[in-house]
């Protein structure tokens, strides 16, 4: 009964989305009040501690609802400027083959803006880039979210993997287990399990823009590809194997992105494994759907200066996060802090403003950007105003939806002596799999990271009770926790808040819960993969 009650708030919401299209903007609003509801009658939790678990769901959502403002505002400005079009144009010319320009924007380009800033940011700017060129913006978010998997356990310097070790630092000192060696061992294992099954990551990508773009020879236009396709995954996961073995977990998803995107782009220059075959979308036309800003464009920028702000971005996110960097502290002394609410233990936090990706670069880029092209303050305001209402509706769901999490977390403390909602979700899952633990552990990790929208929260919560059963089952442990890991970042396929951020970077509200179900195949065949890699490396 409690499974059911945990689970049954998220399910009302994805069957609104899905069966009766419902916006997520009045979904999640509705399963934040039933997650509350069963809260305090089934958990006999107090209504203080689901107050203050909603202001501080709310409150953490401001970082995700940030990224998606940053991304849409630069978006916009680059489209009303011309940048845009000079950037479509870029791609374009690199190859005009729709599967290719998957595998350069969603595979490398979002690879390498995972490992620099984290935070769901890298399919809300890969995207709209794919949106721009043409693409349905289903399958724009689809395959963007697809293809930010593998990278997303090294995203943000690391910080998943980092938290997976740091989450069992005292079990590992109390049982004489030295933690850099469970470390490195975790991630020996987490990069060649991962690794492996991560070789089919771009192709999972094409297979579902071609098989739900509809039109002729499917099959063949799916082989044709794998050569392609497997080689940029090689060129990915090569370097970011030997970064994380003998660099750490700091670095491994931009070295890998900068690494992979030369390689695969002298590959297309010299025409090797290049399709003879142009792929399109049946219907290829301009996607009337894809978000504007109501503002006249002006005509087309020169290449440099459209990728400059990009670029911009690019170097900025590595110096300032870049282990040692010296920005790290003097962007840390600014912060807004969020007192202890109606007296909760644990219910307080802090914000380091300037740390989130969407104001500090990708903001103040679309800022200086539009003031050097001479963008008017009239049009500004416009562009601003319009970025604002675009996101209105995404921001009250992600709002609800971190609002829901944190419910969740603080359901453990409770007068009916029963383990929290989302403890309640693992414990029936790791008794559904049983001796067959290994096979499981991935999923869990995927459970995670769908719940709470993050693989770092997924390793908080998880990486504990993964530990614990391993131990119990006599199950190794540096295996199970990087299943753990790996499953965290396939979770992100399908994690509430990282698509409904995507769609509305795109103007494409209303389609999450679809994607959702479209993402759920790929994501079910990596966790197969998954397990099976990590059986047999067991």
């Amino acid at each position: 009964m409690f499974v059911f009650a945990a689970l049954l708030p998220v399910v009302c919401a994805l069957i609104l989305m899905c069966k009766f299209k419902v916006s997520p903007g009045k979904a999640m609003p509705l399963a934040w009040l039933l997650t509350a509801i069963f809260a305090l009658c089934f958990w006999k939790t107090s209504w203080q501690t689901a107050a203050a678990a909603s202001i501080l769901g709310i409150f953490k959502s401001l970082d995700i609802i940030f990224i998606i403002f940053g991304a849409v505002l630069l978006l916009n400005v680059l489209r009303h400027s011309g940048a845009m079009d000079s950037i479509n144009r870029t791609f374009s010319n690199i190859s005009s083959d729709r599967r290719i320009q998957l595998i350069v924007i969603a595979w490398l380009f979002s690879g390498f803006v995972e490992g620099a800033s984290g935070f769901g940011a890298a399919p809300a700017l890969a995207a709209p880039l794919l949106a721009g060129l043409g693409f349905p913006p289903l399958i724009a978010v689809a395959a963007s979210l697809i293809c930010n998997t593998l990278p997303v356990p090294f995203g943000a310097v690391g910080i998943p993997t980092i938290t997976a070790t740091g989450a069992i630092s005292g079990q590992l000192e109390a049982s004489g287990v030295n933690i850099d060696s469970f470390a490195g061992e975790m991630i020996d294992k987490f990069t060649l399990i991962s690794g492996v099954s991560g070789l089919v990551i771009p192709l999972m990508a094409i297979i579902l823009m071609i098989t739900v773009s509809g039109g002729h020879r499917k099959l063949r236009s799916i082989v044709e590809i794998i050569p392609l396709s497997l080689l940029s995954a090689a060129a990915y996961i090569i370097p970011w194997r030997l970064t994380a073995l003998y660099l750490g977990p700091e670095l491994p998803s931009m070295i890998g992105a900068a690494v992979g995107l030369p390689v695969i782009l002298l590959l297309i220059k010299s025409k090797i494994c290049i399709p003879k075959y142009v792929w399109n979308f049946p219907d290829d036309k301009k996607n009337s759907d894809f978000p504007g800003n109501g503002i006249h464009n002006k005509p087309a920028k020169p290449a440099f200066q459209a990728w400059l702000p990009y670029a911009i971005m690019a170097l900025t996110l590595i110096v300032l996060r870049m282990p040692g960097s010296c920005f790290k502290d003097f962007f840390n002394l600014v912060q807004i802090k969020l007192p202890e609410i109606l007296n909760i233990p644990g219910s307080n936090s802090s914000w380091n403003i300037l740390n989130n990706p969407g104001l500090v670069p990708i903001s103040l880029i679309a800022i200086v950007s539009s003031i050097c092209w001479r963008i008017t303050l009239k049009e500004q305001w416009k562009i601003l105003s319009g970025t604002i209402r675009q996101i209105s509706l995404s921001a009250i769901a992600i709002a609800a939806s971190v609002a829901i999490v944190q419910i969740m977390l603080f359901s453990a403390d409770n007068s009916s002596g029963v383990p929290g909602m989302l403890d309640c979700i693992a414990f029936a899952a790791a008794k559904l799999f049983g001796k067959a633990y290994s096979f499981g552990a991935p999923f869990i990790g995927i459970l995670g990271t769908f719940f709470t929208g993050s693989c770092t929260v997924s390793n908080i919560l998880f990486v504990p009770l993964q530990y614990n059963t391993a131990a119990m089952l006599e199950l190794p442990t540096t295996l199970i926790v990087a299943l753990q890991n790996i499953g965290g970042g396939l979770g992100s396929m399908i994690r509430i808040s990282g698509v409904i951020a995507a769609c509305a970077t795109v103007n494409a509200s209303g389609k999450e819960g679809k994607i959702i179900m479209l993402n759920i195949i790929p994501v079910i065949i990596m966790g197969i993969l998954t397990a099976i890699c990590g059986c047999l490396a067991g």
